[in-house]
């Protein structure tokens, strides 16, 4: 009988995350990429749809709108672009979040897809570096040639367009 209430009510754990994720993990992936859309000062259409488009991979706690949260990332991404004490405590709630080096590479990884998602360079391409700096120093010292290496590979490949 538990089991029939569990399958009618709620999601068995293989189903709950199939993604690898905690809610909590997907929500600081959501957050960190929210603000590496506004960091640079452009907003591109493409960049929206890559979060979209990530989201849409998660499993998304269906009890959490989607719609919402990002509402809700959105503002504290803008809040943390324009404060230096506020960007310290946003990205520190990231880092506490992403609480695993997995899952802080896989959010780096889909920051640097997300900063080659909108196709622009040059001016941009010197932002986007010190944010890369930034997000990596925050989220932990481990992860600093990691993006260092990423930077470095995207230079490559802009210079190859």
């Amino acid at each position: 009988m538990p089991s029939l209430i569990k399958k009618l009510f709620g999601k068995s754990d293989a189903s709950a995350q199939k993604d690898g994720l905690t809610q909590p993990q997907r929500e600081a992936i959501v957050d960190l990429l929210s603000y590496c859309m506004y960091a640079d000062n452009f907003v591109f259409l493409a960049e929206n749809r890559f979060i979209t488009d990530t989201v849409a991979k998660f499993d998304w706690d269906p009890k959490i709108p989607f719609d919402q949260f990002s509402v809700r990332s959105i503002a504290n991404a803008r809040n943390a672009t324009e404060s230096q004490v506020y960007r310290d405590q946003f990205l520190a709630s990231i880092r506490d979040r992403l609480d695993t080096a997995a899952v802080k590479g896989q959010a780096l990884d889909l920051c640097q897809e997300l900063f080659v998602a909108d196709g622009a360079r040059s001016e941009e391409d010197r932002g986007a570096h010190e944010i890369r700096s930034i997000v990596a120093s925050a989220l932990s010292a481990e992860f600093r040639r990691t993006v260092t290496v990423a930077t470095m590979a995207g230079s490559r490949h802009s210079s190859t367009k």
